[in-house]
């Protein structure tokens, strides 16, 4: 059995960060809320330390324990790990950072970094390899965190059903959906002796970080309310896991390794690797207050622009003149922005997604250029946006043939049925971009960008150590191009999209200002993925669809505007139609959202509500909103349900309502609720504590 003492213990916030050394001064850790700290305790029946850091060099050995071809965890460079030092630095406004080194038997040096930023819930975790071989190194693996010690709140053994897993799943336009389930339905159990281990492994391959999951997971204690959960920052290729060898689970996770994932690095001695970000918090009550320790922290604001985007009206076919005439109308309703999407340059075979590339203005439908329309745009007192997919080109362009410009990988052409990847580090990509994106937004004096990306480059690029190790390369120069446009057109608004919500990942919600929910346009499942997601983004940073119909009635309008109110209003539709009875409840509700914008944005979410099994046709009801220590801003939806349904408003005597809007509700004793069956139906109220 490993014998474990403390090397040390942070007080960081309201988290315990405890580091711990066995006998062969080999280093592991485990976190947990500093309210719980009297109930953690040493790991006592385990027979392997899951080492501080794990990695894998090429020519060492793999773990036995059945996992060869499954993960490097516990590899011979991991197991051969032993403590050199560990430094912390405070900072005048109380951050630390925590710096533990950690020598191989090969003589190379690792280090690991904790930071945690004073006022933050959640710590910044890194590990940087430094070649001291002669000669060059293989990297095969080299995650950015290895979480061990879960849960730190029993003794020698956790009983049946206290620990769930939690997951995001996603597809395209249904994303978010909550996998929380018992660790032994993964079989994350021990067996009867410390021979096989458990493993629970996921991630993604390629350039959509967001597919079939979030790289996000967690673990959650039933017993003592305490969940662990990490998220990567997710720029491209990644990989987490849960697995279990002894008495207590161990998370771990960032860039896949080389047998599942095709990463890895070449290094000569002197040179050094460091790993993207992990995030990892650890925090007591529901899951959305736990996530939202997770997210970067959204200032207070009484703003959230209103942003009116034509795609839903146009469909890839905008024009001048549908601009003009719905500026015409916005001009006297609360809207912010107004967005021309896909399809404003020329067109072949009238085909929006396989010809965008040369970025040729039609002058066919923008008759004057797009200066000329943003000068509409300003001219009825709104603010201008365009879109633009500029990482890729559509196959029916000329750019498409530049294959000098491309992104190959084993020596082809990345090629998928509408499109083709530009290789972003490449000097001369970066003049064509300059050249037919930011000049084209400067000139014509845009105030906002929405950048889309509407495919996947794969597994790998050439031109790299290893396919996937390209692949972060070209999604840090699309960062850095992102940081490049904001400094030359200051007071831009960027917005980030990704076939929806693809590229909801911190490396990208952080670098724009907005990012798209999803493409759930016509869809009644939209309050369902827009609060599935607020454990993954603020709500202040998150662009919610409300497609309008001249055809809607007003339960419809009622259910899809106050959908938005889970996040940042995003206005679609042809407008052109409209009565002055369905303008009414457009401004009711948009009135209604500017007065409680502060409370959306900072507010601490809450959900309640049965599962909703079905996304295409949902079925149930959810309770969802915000609050704080004042006010709460609740907002009731119906899906279909079989039969009228009662539901409780999570209020008491000690609150006042002061604002609603919505669909009427059945009469019944106020704070109850009746749902009415076989609707889509919404309501939401603003309650202040008296």
């Amino acid at each position: 059995m490993r014998q474990f003492t403390e090397l040390s213990q942070f007080h960081l916030g309201d988290m315990i960060v405890q580091y711990l050394v066995d006998q062969d001064q080999q280093v592991t850790w485990q976190i947990y809320p500093a309210s719980c700290a009297d109930q953690a305790t040493l790991p006592t029946q385990q027979n392997t330390t899951i080492a501080l850091v794990q990695a894998k060099l090429a020519g060492d050995d793999y773990d036995k324990n059945f996992s060869n071809g499954l993960t490097m965890l516990n590899s011979a460079t991991s197991r051969s790990m032993r403590l050199q030092d560990q430094q912390h630095v405070t900072q005048p406004d109380g951050s630390v950072k925590v710096t533990t080194t950690l020598t191989d038997a090969h003589g190379n040096v690792y280090t690991h970094y904790a930071t945690w930023v004073a006022g933050s819930a959640r710590l910044q975790v890194q590990v940087k390899f430094e070649s001291r071989v002669a000669g060059l190194q293989r990297l095969e693996w080299l995650p950015s965190f290895c979480l061990a010690g879960i849960s730190p709140f029993y003794g020698a053994h956790i009983p049946a059903g206290a620990l769930n897993l939690i997951r995001l799943r996603s597809k395209w336009a249904m994303e978010g959906r909550i996998e929380q389930r018992p660790i032994e339905e993964y079989d994350l159990e021990p067996s009867w002796k410390p021979s096989g281990l458990a493993l629970e492994q996921f991630g993604q391959n390629g350039t959509m970080p967001v597919r079939r999951f979030f790289p996000f997971v967690g673990l959650r204690d039933r017993t003592a309310d305490v969940t662990w959960l990490t998220e990567l920052a997710g720029q491209a290729s990644w990989q987490l896991s849960v697995g279990r060898l002894d008495d207590r689970l161990v998370m771990f996770g960032g860039l896949p390794d080389a047998d599942n994932g095709q990463w890895y690095v070449d290094l000569a001695e002197g040179e050094h690797y460091t790993t993207p970000v992990a995030f990892l918090t650890v925090g007591q009550g529901e899951l959305l207050t736990v996530s939202r320790r997770l997210q970067s922290p959204v200032p207070a604001t009484t703003k959230l622009p209103i942003i009116y985007n034509e795609w839903g009206t146009s469909w890839g076919h905008p024009s001048a003149a549908l601009v003009h005439e719905s500026v015409a109308l916005l001009q006297d309703h609360p809207v912010d922005y107004y967005v021309v999407d896909a399809g404003w340059y020329k067109l072949v075979d009238n085909n929006w997604d396989g010809s965008h590339g040369d970025w040729q203005v039609d002058l066919a439908r923008f008759p004057g250029g797009l200066a000329k329309t943003v000068q509409d745009i300003h001219a009825h007192g709104l603010k201008a946006g365009l879109w633009y997919e500029m990482e890729t080109v559509g196959l029916a362009s000329t750019k498409a043939q530049d294959t000098a410009a491309l992104v190959h990988y084993r020596q082809n052409v990345v090629s998928t049925i509408k499109r083709r990847f530009l290789d972003l580090r490449l000097p001369a990509v970066h003049q064509y971009l300059q050249t037919k994106v930011v000049a084209p937004l400067a000139q014509a004096g845009f105030d906002y960008l929405k950048i889309d990306y509407n495919d996947n480059v794969g597994v790998g690029v050439d031109h790299a150590d290893s396919g996937a190790a390209g692949l972060e390369q070209i999604t840090t120069a699309m960062l850095q191009i992102i940081k490049d446009i904001r400094r030359q057109l200051p007071g831009i608004t960027i917005e980030n999209c990704a076939s929806g919500g693809h590229r909801l990942t911190p490396a990208y919600i952080d670098a724009t200002d907005v990012s798209s929910f999803s493409d759930a346009h016509e869809t009644h499942s939209i309050p369902i993925i827009a609060a599935n997601e607020l454990n993954i983004i603020p709500a202040a940073k998150n662009l919610i669809w409300c497609v309008v119909h001249p055809a809607d009635t007003e339960q419809a309008l009622y259910f899809h505007l106050i959908a938005t109110f889970l996040g940042r209003v995003c206005l679609s539709g042809d407008i052109r139609q409209l009565t002055a009875g369905q303008w009414a409840i457009i401004d009711r509700c948009l009135h209604f959202y500017q007065r409680h914008i502060q409370l959306i944005a900072t507010g601490q979410p809450f959900r309640q509500g049965p599962d909703i099994l079905s996304y295409h046709d949902p079925v149930g009801w959810q309770l969802s909103g915000f609050a704080n220590d004042r006010k709460k801003l609740i907002l009731l939806f119906g899906f279909n349900l079989p039969r009228d349904t009662v539901v409780e408003l999570p209020v008491d005597t000690h609150w006042k309502l002061v604002d609603e809007v919505g669909s009427q509700p059945e009469p019944n004793d106020n704070p109850a609720v009746t749902i009415p069956k076989h609707a889509f139906w919404a309501h939401a109220w603003v309650y202040q504590k008296v």
